[in-house]
This record gives C-alpha cells, structure tokens and sequence, in this order.
C-alpha cells in the first residue's frame, strides 16, 4: 500500500470522525432540545416552526458550499462545517438555558433559537457535501456505495454516542452534553487542520488550464429522481425525530423528562447501532450496488413506520426504530452512490450541495408537518410516511440503472 493510500484511508477516517461529531450534536438536538420544549415554555407548533423556519439558511448553504468545495478544496469547506458546528451547538445551548430559567419571553426566546439554528444551518450544512465529494474524490466507481456506507454509518454512531453522551453527563446538568458536544466539534476540526489530506484528483482538477467548472442546475434531469427520493425520505424522517418525544409521553403514558429523555434515546440508539452493523460492517464485507440499495430503503421505511404506529408496547416501537435503521442504511449509499455515478467529477461537490438540499426539504416541513399532523392523532405522522412510502418505493422501481459518468478508477 502506498502513502498516498494511507493518507487517504487515515482521510475517510477523518471524515468520518467529523460526521460522527456532527451527528452527536444532531441527536442531541432530538434527546435534549425536543423533551425540553414544553418545559421551556414552546408548544409542539411552535417548537416545529421555529425549527422549520430556521432550517430555510439550508437549502442555500448546502449547494454553496458543495460548489466551494469544487473550487478550493474538500479540506478547507469541511473544517469550516466542523467550527461552525461547534459555534451552532454551543449557541443553541446559551437560549435553552435562558429558556430554562424563564428569564426571556417566548418570542425573544424563540428568536434565540432561530438565530443559534441559523448559524449552524449556514456552516455546518459544509460537512456532508465536502464529505461526499471527498469520498467520490477517492473511490471508484465500483466501491462507491462502500465509500458512501462508511459515511452514512459513522452518522449512525454519532447517533449512538449522542445518547451515550447525553445521559452519561445528563447528572451534571440538563444541557451539559450540549456543551461537550461544541467542545467535541471544536476537536474535530483541530483535528481535521493538521491530518485530512486533500483528494491528488481534486488538487489536479485545480492545476488544470482548461478545467471543466461545473455548471450543474438542481433542475439538472440526472439528480431529479435522488433530490425527489431524499426530500421525501426526510420529510417523513424529521417529523419523526420531532415527534418522537411527544409520542412516547401521550401514547406510553411517560410524564418523567428524565424517562421521555431516556426512552428516546434508546429508540434512536436501536436505529443507530442497526445503521452502524448494517453499513459499517456488512456493507463493508458484501459489495451491493448502489441501484439494489435504492429499491430497498423505501419498503423498509413503510415497514418501520406501520411497526411504530401501531405499536403495543415500548419494546415494539424499538423493533420499529431498528427497521428504520434498515431503511437508513440502504438510503444513504443507494441515493448518494446513485447520484455520484451519474455526475462528472468536477460535479460532485455541487451535487452532493444539492442532494443535501433536497434533505434540507425535510428539515424544513418535517417539523412542521410531524408537529401539525400529530394534533390528527398521536400515530398520524408515521401512517402518512408509510403511506407515502409505498408509493416512493413504486417510483424507484422506474429510476433508470446509474451509470457511472467516467469508469476511470481513482484511488481506493
């Protein structure tokens, strides 16, 4: 093996240290921030809106940095998602303790939110796209999907050590794991300054006279089907995750915050430890195409939420999470490896932009639409995914086989 392998294999390990340290933040977010809003004083609309309209600075940030990435580096656009992480969370921390001891109304304290989830939104939506392109930047055509499964499992762990995190320091005060998680970025971006190494393929599209700038549109045809399979994935996964905690109290009878924490943290954990088996392991062994990966995550995700709609009992609703974490783990390679293979190299910073865009759609209606469909019926918002699922699954059955833009091999 050569250096230049090394270097890469010690960078995908990088990257997937920082997806991890984003993700800890993120289910964070779920565990901490959502039980807490009734006790700050936010009813569940107006908790899922203030995020909802926070999370618009998304749709903007993610295909900006995607195309920045294409221009100065994969490195530079990643630490900048790492610092801004950690700058988010750690504001997001200051307006819940302000929130928390009453001493701001709830209009100044839902602008605090907005501001802190604004931050983040505008620099740490760099992370996933320069992730993406730096991984296309450094596997083949044919172990893209592998490539990509180590991104989507070290999302997983994060969603494992997040819970982890938060009760292992929940005795130290409510939003200490908050804290720890900015300290946790700030790492990984010091980190990612002195070991990640920047992709030869990139460095040599950037000495090139004549290089090709990419002038790829979201309304380009060849990531249509992915923009419309990963919007709708989200849609219905966000409104979940906020909805989560509501559930287990009104459907479960659980009124403790320290339970409702608890209970949601090991339903997340159950998805999370499937993701992190399923794409960090088996998908690391077996080589399944990205078009395979596709077709599947949507008959799971239907399956997984049927399961928890209807469930009896806590450890059902678990099994229900832990398909979810089934179709997670085809979603991630099946639609990013997908979409990879379809784009040229000079095009993969801004497609992964995009493609963190359209989750971005998610991001953005799902915690209005999970929080305004649960006043229906507690189980409402996973029967309407299930139901729209089904019909996903139907329409990716007629996504055409990608075909990869160039069979040239990178480095693996």
């Amino acid at each position: 093996m050569t250096d230049e392998q090394n270097d890469y294999g010690a960078g995908k390990f990088i990257l997937a240290g920082g997806v991890v340290i984003f993700a800890i933040g993120q289910s964070l977010l779920f565990i901490i921030v959502a039980p807490m809003a009734r006790s700050i004083g936010l009813t569940e609309l107006q908790f899922g809106l203030t995020f909802s309209l926070s999370n618009v600075t998304l749709i903007f940030a993610a295909p900006f940095w995607g195309r920045r990435s294409d221009a100065v580096g994969r490195k530079p656009v990643f630490i900048i998602g790492l610092f801004g992480s950690a700058v988010g969370t750690f504001f997001m921390a200051i307006a819940l303790q302000i929130g928390l001891t009453g001493a701001a109304s709830t209009a100044l304290l839902i602008a605090m939110i907005m501001f802190s989830r604004i931050v983040y939104g505008l620099t740490a939506s760099a992370i996933y796209p320069s992730a993406s392109a730096y991984i296309a930047d450094v596997t083949d055509w044919q172990n893209r999907a592998k490539g990509m499964a180590l991104i989507g499992s070290a999302n997983s762990m994060g969603s494992i050590l997040g819970p982890m995190i938060g009760g292992g320091l929940a005795f130290l005060g409510a939003l200490v794991p908050m804290y720890a998680a900015a300290a946790i970025s700030l790492i990984g971006a010091f980190a990612a300054v002195i070991w990640l190494v920047e992709p030869a393929r990139h460095l040599e599209r950037k000495k090139q006279k004549n290089k090709k700038v990419s002038t790829l549109k979201v309304t380009d045809p060849r990531l249509r089907p992915y923009m419309i399979m990963w919007a709708s994935f989200f849609v219905v996964f966000i409104s979940l995750n906020f909805i989560t905690a509501f559930y287990i109290q009104d459907k479960f009878g659980i009124t403790d915050m320290a339970a409702v924490m608890r209970t949601a943290s090991i339903a997340l954990a159950c998805m999370a430890v499937v993701i992190t088996l399923v794409q960090g392991v088996l998908f690391q062994i077996i080589r399944i195409s990205p078009r395979v990966l596709l077709r599947l995550c949507g008959p799971f995700l239907s399956a997984a939420l049927f399961t928890m709609a209807f469930a009896p009992t806590l450890p059902v609703l678990m099994i229900g999470f832990g398909v979810l974490g089934l179709a997670f783990s085809c979603a991630t390679p099946g639609i990013n490896g997908s979409a990879s293979l379809t784009v040229e190299p000079h095009e993969q910073g801004v497609a992964a932009g995009y493609l963190s865009a359209a989750n971005t759609v998610g991001a953005i209606l799902g915690p209005l639409l999970g929080t305004a469909i649960y006043k229906i019926q507690p189980n409402a918002p996973m029967l309407f995914g299930a139901t729209l699922f089904m019909f996903i699954s139907i329409y990716a059955l007629f996504i055409p086989d990608p075909r990869p833009a160039t069979l040239k091999s990178t480095v693996k």
